[in-house]
C-alpha cells in the first residue's frame, strides 16, 4: 500500500496586458497543499508536478488569465492512516498578492515558502 504525502506547491497567475489587476500593480500567486498516495517522497512530488498543465481562460475583464505551475515547495509523509480516495484532495490554499514583476524565486524567499 502506498504512503500518504502532503505536497505543497506554487502556482503563478499570468494576465494578458488588457486585464485589470486585483489591485493596481499586483500579481497573484497561489500556494496549495494537496494529499497524494505514493511510494516515496520523490514519486509524490513527481505525481503533483506532472499532474498540472497550464490553464488559460477568459477572465471577467475580457482578458486572458493563465495559471502556471511553478514548483513543488515541500513534501512530507503523513503518519496518519486515512481511508478512502484522498488523491489530490486540497487541504490548504492561499493567494499571495505581490508587486507586478516579482519573480517566483522572490515570492518563495519573501514568504518563506520553502520552509
Amino acid at each position: 500500500m502506498d504512503n500518504i504525502f502532503s505536497v505543497k506547491y506554487l502556482l503563478q497567475s499570468i494576465n494578458s496586458a488588457d486585464t485589470i489587476q486585483y489591485k493596481d500593480n499586483e500579481d497573484v500567486f497561489e500556494e496549495v497543499i494537496v494529499l497524494v498516495r505514493a511510494e516515496s517522497k520523490e514519486s509524490a512530488a513527481e505525481r503533483v508536478s506532472s499532474q498540472y498543465e497550464e490553464l488559460t481562460y477568459e477572465n471577467a475583464a475580457g482578458g486572458m488569465t493563465t495559471w502556471r505551475f511553478v514548483q513543488v515547495l515541500d513534501c512530507f509523509e503523513l503518519v496518519d492512516e486515512i481511508e478512502g480516495d484522498i488523491d489530490f484532495k486540497e487541504v490548504y490554499s492561499r493567494f499571495i498578492l505581490v508587486t507586478v514583476g516579482t519573480t517566483p524565486d522572490e515570492v518563495i524567499r519573501d514568504y518563506s515558502l520553502d520552509k
